[in-house]
């Protein structure tokens, strides 16, 4: 298999009074993940993955304060999509009711090739909805 081309976008994030960075847009702050029962958690340097079989969710964290972008690339048979979380202890997260690519297909092997530090992204996956 080839390596996957992972490109990464830019998400504006502000500053608080406080020191903590807070995204703007569709990313979430820490809370969503890891939250509620999650059925699998991935991580690797900067990056935490985090997927729920049932609603298809699937929430990509970045962990590292290191100016590398958190991302994501979602396969089910073809590719379906990439998320991005753009600053530390920021989380984007997709789900099934957000229809199209975010649907993923039941008893089907999901893989996902994710990074965090601008590296060679890892491969880990899971049988949907098994």
């Amino acid at each position: 298999m080839t390596l996957i081309n992972i490109r990464t976008l830019s998400a504006v994030v502000t500053l608080a009074a406080a020191g903590v960075l807070v995204p703007a847009g569709s990313a979430s702050a820490m809370p969503d993940p890891p939250g509620d029962g999650w059925d699998h958690t991935f991580s690797a340097l900067g990056v935490t993955v985090y997927a729920e079989e049932y609603g298809d969710r699937i929430a990509v964290c970045d962990t590292a304060a290191n100016g590398a972008s958190a991302v994501v690339n979602v396969w089910a048979g073809p590719w379906k999509y990439e998320a991005v979380a753009s600053g530390f202890g920021t989380c984007t997260t997709h789900r099934a009711s957000e229809g199209g690519a975010y649907n993923l297909p039941e008893g089907v092997y999901i893989d996902l090739y994710y990074k965090g530090d601008n590296g060679y992204a890892t491969h880990s996956g899971y049988t949907n909805d098994h």
